[in-house]
């Protein structure tokens, strides 16, 4: 996948383009592949953007693995490291325009934005729109948007290279697994999702709807290891005893 990409890529610069989409499920090597292409690019300065500082730690890491003599830093909350060669940058932090304008529009030969579906929001384009690097890679497993924002125009239509779910499930590349889809649950006639009141949230209706859905999907093969998303601090607390 990672090789037909580079080939792919470098195709495209070759015809002058300067911006392209990777599209790719999650785990079949977005970031080394992007990594591969900044090896065979040798720019001198790059730019990585992502939302998430664990995401920003992990591909400075993996940029290390396979570039180890690079100078890296972080431009977040905490840390200010901008003069570095290779700049992993929390999105919030450099769409500041304090930040953000005391970069020249030059200053990156390579920019590379993760999670590249939140490009719709405002601090995206500004980051985008700002920048004229001479070659801009988004990276992203979801390019389709509900709110009508083209993802697809934003990068020329240059689609490099696409690996779905299905077909890394095909090759192997990812785990299979069964997913299964619950019906919200009403009570009297009222939906009850994160924006109920916080009583019905943890009710024994509630608490006897998840616990029916655990017992009918869960594996007979190993005990249960569940993630639960609560709308907040307090229902994640009642919810946790409750199930107890």
């Amino acid at each position: 996948m990672q090789k037909e990409a580079m080939t792919s890529l470098a195709e495209l610069r070759a015809k002058n383009e300067n911006r392209a989409l990777l599209i790719a499920a999650t785990g079949t090597g977005k970031t080394y592949l992007s990594i591969f292409d900044v090896k065979q690019c040798s720019p001198k300065k790059v730019l990585y953007v992502a939302h998430r500082d664990m995401i920003l730690n992990k591909s400075e890491k993996s940029f290390r693995n396979l570039l180890p003599n690079i100078k890296t830093g972080f431009l977040n909350g905490s840390k200010k490291e901008m003069d570095s060669d290779f700049l992993f940058a929390s999105v919030f932090t450099l769409a500041k325009d304090e930040t953000l304008y005391s970069f020249s529009k030059d200053t990156f030969d390579y920019i590379i934005i993760d999670e590249v579906h939140h490009a719709g929001a405002e601090s995206y384009k500004k980051i985008i729109d700002y920048f004229t690097p001479k070659f801009l890679l988004g990276l992203t497993a979801t390019p389709e948007r509900t709110d009508g924002f083209d993802i697809f125009a934003l990068f020329h239509n240059n689609i490099p290279y696409e690996i779905r779910l299905q077909k890394a499930l095909e090759e192997n590349l990812l785990c299979p697994f069964h997913y299964y889809g619950l019906s919200d649950l009403t009570v009297n006639g009222e939906l009850i999702d994160d924006k109920s009141d916080f009583s019905k949230l943890v009710s024994e209706e509630r608490i006897t709807h998840i616990e029916r859905a655990i017992k009918l999907y869960k594996s007979n093969d190993c005990p249960v290891k569940g993630l639960i998303f609560c709308s907040r601090i307090e229902e994640a607390r009642e919810l946790s005893i409750a199930l107890r």
